[in-house]
């Protein structure tokens, strides 16, 4: 009897399996993000990476899985994944980054338009730089105002007059400023940007960049820049796969650069009737800028966090929240145990959600039966929270807790990752607006980073001593736990989870 196709989660025996055509991966610190069908980012570390990559360059062509096994045991000196191997392969058929040899992916949904970001793209001199337009037109469409920038050699694959004309920017291509739209291009486009995605990148840019060397304009404001920057190599497959360019890769990766996993393409340099797929071409621009969006979002390097009510709105009005870092769809697993064992019976209980963001814990907490009123200074956080949340009965107000309008007393107040966004100087503040907010008997869950994560990420770290000298005069702070925050940019950042009750 033949085999049954191979469904999602499962791979027949003699079933050849191919990756697919696009995948939407990097490799950066030494880990590899994958994007799935269903939009989700998924960090492998360590081993895991290691195994990911070697899979998905193993299936650069149609193999058996005994047949995938043994190339990776080949690669591995003959030590046999295993276990770990059919697990990544259920997983990759799930999230369709592979697939049986005749599937086709499925084309990914382009977001909707938004308040524009910053991009700086850089055009180097490969074949694929007369895509560059199309790249334009997918950042726009992204929400993303763009800013191109050509080394000299890009200039015969892709004219500036066309990227003028859909960006509204002069093209630059020189580092001394000569071309007079800016004095110093390569340090205010570093600065003006968002992110910087070079694509498509070649060995001889990657190079530059990996060496520090900054002759190139594209190559040093790749190196200037403190916004994340993301890195599409597009170039020949015996050129990627060679040493040289191999070490700059891992170079770049493990200095912190987005390296973009190349797609199956034809060569442009063989003749017509020899063109045949290789691995090699930059992905198509829509997944680019898919990529470059979630990168831009999520990257550690990415800039400090917002300071004040106008740029928490320009964050929300120019980033989907769910491409946001600490994006979490409902509550983290340990607020939520504390909610249910604090407040046994929730229905007709007021809760107070301060900086709701796009409302997930309110939704929660409002599922669960409580009286719900969530609070945010941005209103395009609080839009987005509304949309989501339907017709649940939640009130959705623009309000700031350091100077807070609110009237009345909550049984229970709760704030993700608030407090550590504020100033230390302004805690005490915090505290006596929160007392006010809060019923005598009443509990406030805090959750925020703890010392190391807050030392990383810029924000102010939660221990119990400043709890105690903050909040002592009117609550008892009654459990801390370490905790984490769980969010799109895996590994959650390390924090405590901190209940306190009204004295």
């Amino acid at each position: 009897m033949a085999d049954d196709p191979a469904r999602p989660g499962q791979a027949a025996g003699s079933q050849r399996l191919v990756r697919a055509a696009v995948v939407r991966a990097w490799d950066q610190h030494g880990d590899t993000t994958l994007i799935g069908r269903d939009g989700n980012a998924r960090r492998f570390q360590a081993e895991s990476a290691a195994l990911l990559r070697a899979v998905l360059e193993a299936l650069r062509a149609p193999l058996t899985r005994a047949e995938l096994a043994a190339e990776i045991a080949a690669q591995a000196g003959g030590a046999d994944a295993g276990a770990p191997l059919d697990q990544l392969i259920a997983l990759l058929l799930e999230l369709g980054v592979i697939g049986p040899a005749a599937a086709t992916p499925a084309a990914a949904t382009a977001a909707a338009p938004r308040t524009p970001r910053r991009a700086v793209l850089g055009i180097s001199g490969a074949v694929a730089a007369v895509d560059a337009p199309d790249l334009v037109r997918a950042l726009h469409a992204r929400g993303f105002e763009v800013w191109p920038v050509t080394t000299p050699a890009a200039r015969q694959f892709v004219g500036a007059a066309a990227l003028e004309a859909i960006t509204h920017h002069r093209v630059l291509s020189q580092v001394s400023g000569r071309e007079r739209a800016l004095r110093v291009p390569h340090v205010e486009l570093a600065e003006w940007a968002d992110v910087v995605v070079v694509c498509p990148a070649t060995a001889t840019t990657l190079s530059r960049i990996a060496a520090g060397d900054c002759s190139d304009l594209v190559a040093a404001i790749a190196i200037t820049a403190r916004a994340p920057v993301v890195l599409v190599p597009s170039m020949n497959d015996a050129m990627r796969s060679s040493p040289a360019v191999q070490r700059n890769l891992a170079q770049l990766a493990q200095d912190g650069f987005a390296i973009v996993h190349p797609a199956l393409g034809v060569e442009v340099a063989h003749a017509p009737a020899a063109r045949r797929p290789m691995l090699g071409p930059a992905p198509p621009a829509r997944v680019v800028a898919e990529i470059a969006e979630l990168v831009c979002a999520t990257s550690a390097r990415a800039r400090p966090l917002p300071d004040g009510e106008a740029e928490w709105e320009r964050l929300y009005a120019s980033t989907p929240p769910e491409a946001m870092s600490w994006w979490n769809p409902g509550l983290d697993p340990d607020t939520a145990a504390a909610v249910t064992r604090l407040v046994p019976a929730p229905h007709g209980v007021r809760a107070l959600d301060l900086g709701t963001g796009a409302g997930s814990a309110a939704i929660e907490l409002a599922r669960l039966g409580f009286e719900v009123v969530a609070t945010d200074v941005a209103p395009s956080a609080l839009a987005a929270a509304r949309a989501r949340a339907r017709d649940l009965p939640i009130a959705w107000l623009l309000d700031d807790v350091l100077a807070s309008r609110l009237w009345g007393e909550f049984e229970l107040v709760h704030d993700r990752a608030l407090l550590h966004c504020l100033p230390r100087a302004r805690w005490a503040d915090y505290a006596a607006r929160v007392a006010r907010l809060t019923r005598r008997g009443g509990w406030l869950l805090l959750k925020g980073h703890d010392a190391a994560a807050a030392a990383q990420l810029g924000t102010q770290a939660l221990d119990r001593a400043a709890l105690g000298d903050c909040f002592g005069a009117d609550f008892e702070l009654v459990e801390a736990h370490p905790s984490t925050l769980p969010g799109r940019a895996p590994p959650p950042p390390a924090g405590l989870l901190a209940i306190l009750r009204r004295q």
